[in-house]
C-alpha cells in the first residue's frame, strides 16, 4: 500500500535497505533524544537487533517515509489497536535534512485519513516527551488536544544533557464516528 503526499510518500513496511540507515540513526541523540525508548535504541548493537526491537516496539502497520527522489527519511506507524475503537499513532523523521519543512505535517494528516477514513479508527491516541515542543505543536495543529501529563516518567536527552521528562498523552477523535 502507497499513500501520496505533495512532498512525501509512504509505503507499507520497512524494506531490507533501511534497516542500517535506521541503525544510524537509533545511535543519534539529536535525532531520538525525546523519545521514551532513546536508551534502548542506542543500545541496539546491529541490524538484527534492530528488526527484533522494531517489530515489538510497532505491533502493527507501518509505513517508510520517502521523498520523491525515493530516499528513504523514517517511518510512521499505527499499532497498539483496540478493535476499531483506537490505536496509537507515531511518526519518525529520522533525517534531519527534513525537520522543518512541513514533512511532519504531511505524514500526519496522510496517516489520520488512513486511520479515520480506511480503518474507521474512532481514535488515535500518542505520547510524546513535555519537552518536545515542535511536536506538540504539529498535533495540536492537526486537531490533537492533550490528555494527561505523566509526570517525570521518562527519561530523554534535552539541551546537551540527560534529563527526567513527563509524557504528554494526546488524542484525536474521527468527526464522523461521533
Amino acid at each position: 500500500m502507497k499513500l501520496t503526499g505533495e512532498k512525501i510518500y509512504l509505503k507499507e513496511g520497512l524494506v531490507e535497505e533501511n534497516y542500517p540507515r535506521l541503525l544510524r540513526w537509533f545511535h543519534d541523540l539529536e535525532i531520538m533524544g525525546y523519545i521514551g525508548w532513546v536508551k534502548k535504541g542506542l543500545a541496539l548493537k546491529d541490524v538484527s537487533e534492530l528488526k527484533a526491537y522494531i517489530a515489538e516496539l510497532e505491533d502493527g502497520i507501518i509505513f517508510g517515509v520517502y521523498d520523491y527522489a525515493d530516499k528513504f527519511i523514517g517511518y510512521t506507524s499505527l499499532s497498539d489497536f483496540v478493535g476499531k475503537e483506537e490505536c496509537e499513532f507515531g511518526i519518525f523523521i529520522l533525517d534531519k535534512n527534513y525537520w522543518g519543512k512541513g514533512i511532519g505535517l504531511e505524514i500526519t494528516n496522510l496517516m489520520l485519513d488512513y486511520a479515520f477514513n480506511d480503518l474507521q479508527i474512532k481514535k488515535v491516541v500518542l505520547t510524546t516527551s513535555e519537552f518536545h515542543d515542535h511536536a506538540i505543536k504539529l498535533y495540536e495543529k492537526v486537531g490533537f488536544r492533550k490528555t494527561n501529563l505523566i509526570p517525570n516518567d521518562r527519561t530523554i536527552f534535552h539541551n546537551g544533557e540527560w534529563v527526567l521528562s513527563g509524557t504528554v498523552e494526546m488524542e484525536i477523535r474521527n468527526k464522523r464516528g461521533q
